[in-house]
């Protein structure tokens, strides 16, 4: 008897269709749960609803209904929704409690205090007074953020304490895009650099598979914004030493049991690796398929199996020989507001595309937003390259090999 899996997703994105995709190759059953401004027919399960992805009652009496054997979901409110599920069903999964840590934004730096790793002062509120008076027991630059964001929007950085228009603009702006109406304020960590280390790994009991490491690059006009992801990371022993044990100690300390993290943070100068965040699904943009690009494990196959309890795959990974391959993800965005014609590649690294990767809203004659008030780039260009020297030629030169070309 095949076995029934339901993906719970905010919208059609990659990490919902591949999820649907791989299940159904696997000879799954599938239910996927979409929000309600979507079609469920595209999202081309067996069986699929219209239902927001923190409706957690609504999840709830579906998944008792189609009798599902595990649940994913794929997004940040949806993961608790579906660890709130998976234990009330006894499926795979992680607590809520766990999820909820990594969640929300003052927890998880409370977490990280109590797991002894590096951590910024920080503070969270609802009220522009309680704000106010915060942060001036905090030492300048700091970070006004939403303290729940399903994505890097909202975040303002401040210089000055004598700037108190700005803190408020940055307390408005956090608040519009914050889900629970809470703001976390903290200390800015400096990281002169716009290359931070991003991975998604997998967690099984105490077993962590570290596949997913890339550097991951922002341009200066929209710094909170990632664009672009290169394969393989190389680091020495004593920060890959650091980075695992500071990931490990905080996974434990969430009591983090299952699944695929995306963990986003850097190195600072002392050599500590500050974790900026770890969320409690897979990265956006089609990284999976990244992953599997780069050293063949296909962290999306791990993700369904396990959720039904079929560790087939994982146990098969113990013995896999992992390739090493050259990966560039560049996600594209617009430097200018238009009307979209078309994706430049250059000839020099055109052999070494892939795949590219088309989003809703980017085509022919489409108007699209600049970098910075867009949400989400017109594709994804992926390519494969021989040697080191190939990547960081196509890296350091992307913006002129690798376009959007607007309408005059």
């Amino acid at each position: 008897m095949s076995k029934k899996i339901m993906v719970v997703s905010s919208s059609l994105d990659g990490r919902l269709l591949t999820a649907v995709e791989t299940a159904k190759e696997l000879g799954m059953k599938t239910v996927a749960c979409v929000r309600r401004e979507d079609e469920p027919d595209k999202a081309f399960a067996h069986k699929a609803y219209r239902v927001n992805g923190d409706e957690t009652e609504r999840l709830l009496e579906i998944a008792k209904e189609e009798e599902v054997d595990g649940i994913l979901g794929v997004w940040d409110k949806s993961s608790l929704s579906a660890s709130i599920i998976a234990r009330e069903l006894g499926l795979p999964g992680n607590s809520p409690e766990c999820i909820n840590q990594l969640l929300k934004k003052e927890l998880f730096r409370k977490l990280q205090k109590k797991a002894g790793v590096f951590c910024p002062e920080y503070f969270e509120t609802s009220a522009l007074d309680e704000l106010l008076e915060g942060v001036s027991k905090l030492q300048f630059p700091i970070i006004v953020k939403p303290s729940l964001c399903s994505s890097s929007f909202g975040i303002t950085k401040i210089d000055n304490k004598s700037d108190e228009n700005e803190i408020i603009k940055a307390f408005t702006k956090a608040t519009s895009y914050s889900e629970d109406g809470m703001v976390c304020v903290e200390e800015f960590i400096a990281h002169n650099s716009l290359k931070v280390v991003e991975a998604d790994i997998f967690l099984v009991n105490d077993d962590i598979l570290w596949d997913g490491l890339c550097y991951c690059y922002r341009f200066p006009e929209a710094p909170l914004r990632p664009v672009l992801a290169t394969y393989p990371v190389v680091l020495d022993s004593n920060m890959k030493k650091e980075f695992e044990s500071t990931v490990r100690k905080v996974l434990k300390e969430a009591n983090a049991r299952l699944g695929e993290f995306n963990i986003e943070g850097f190195f600072t100068d002392e050599g500590r690796f500050f974790i900026i965040e770890i969320n409690p699904r897979p990265a956006g943009y089609y990284c999976q398929q990244d992953i599997k690009a780069y050293c063949g494990v296909d962290y999306t196959k791990l993700l369904v199996t396990t959720a039904v309890n079929d560790m087939s795959y994982y146990e098969e990974l113990k013995n896999y020989k992992r390739m090493n391959n050259y990966i560039l993800s560049y996600a594209v965005f617009s430097f200018f507001s238009g009307v979209f014609s078309y994706v430049y590649i250059d000839p020099s690294i055109r052999d070494c595309l892939i795949e590219f990767r088309e989003f809703p809203g980017g085509e022919k004659g489409a108007y699209i937003e600049d970098i910075v008030a867009d949400n989400r780039p017109v594709g994804i260009a992926v390519f494969s390259f021989a040697s080191d020297k190939e990547l960081d030629y196509a890296r350091d030169n992307i913006r002129e090999l690798v376009y959007v070309v607007l309408e005059k």
